[in-house]
């Protein structure tokens, strides 16, 4: 074979692949809009290639069946994100990291609401494995900072798993309020946020007796 032959192969199997990624991002999209629109259990098959312009055929060549578009959506949907999240964090002093944290992921979950609200919808296993995924990335990158702060002898006394914990489920339950509300944007969720965690509550709402 010579190498004008090698090279018109190596041309064709170059545009097969990239026509075949074109149409599986395709599909994504299609999915994405048809998914948002009906949420996971009305969405079909048959919507997502008509809207992404191709064959139920094709729809089988890259993805196995609803479940795993579903799935690959919000992984590459989540990975995107995370990647956006450890750019803006990494190179922030420590007292900087949790702010950054708090903004940036308030701002990819606004700008993602879509994706959000997919995966944290109650509506079987599949959902609930993807929202237990999306609180995990949460939780991950907060323990990361609050164990940064722990050697710093910033938070000594604390639970450092629990601690994440409560302020991964304070963040979680600000991006839902998105599902009903388009207010207050991302970057006053994160103040409002940050306002609880410097200050908290006004101590006469919090007598406790552990005796009681």
């Amino acid at each position: 074979m010579n190498n004008d032959s090698l090279a018109n192969e190596g041309s064709t199997a170059g545009r097969t692949s990239r026509k075949r990624a074109r149409t599986r991002a395709e599909l994504l999209a299609a999915a994405r809009k048809v998914f948002a629109a009906h949420g996971f259990h009305e969405a079909s098959i048959a919507e997502i290639t008509e809207r992404a312009d191709v064959g139920v055929g094709t729809f089988y060549l890259h993805f196995r069946d609803k479940d795993e578009i579903f799935a690959t959506l919000l992984e590459d949907g989540l990975s995107e994100m995370r990647e956006v999240v450890v750019s803006a964090v990494e190179d922030q002093p420590l007292d900087r990291q949790l702010p950054a944290l708090l903004r940036t992921i308030f701002q990819q979950a606004y700008l993602h609401r879509d994706l959000f609200q997919l995966a944290l919808t109650d509506g079987g296993y599949l959902l609930h494995t993807q929202a237990k995924h999306a609180r995990f990335e949460v939780a991950e990158g907060l323990t990361h900072i609050l164990s940064s702060a722990e050697e710093a002898g910033l938070l000594a006394g604390y639970d450092l798993p629990l601690l994440a914990r409560f302020i991964t489920g304070t963040i979680m339950q600000g991006i839902s309020w998105w599902f009903e509300h388009d207010e207050p944007g991302p970057d006053e969720m994160a103040g409002r946020v940050l306002q609880l965690l410097r200050s908290g509550l006004p101590a006469p709402l919090l007598a406790y007796d552990e005796k009681s």
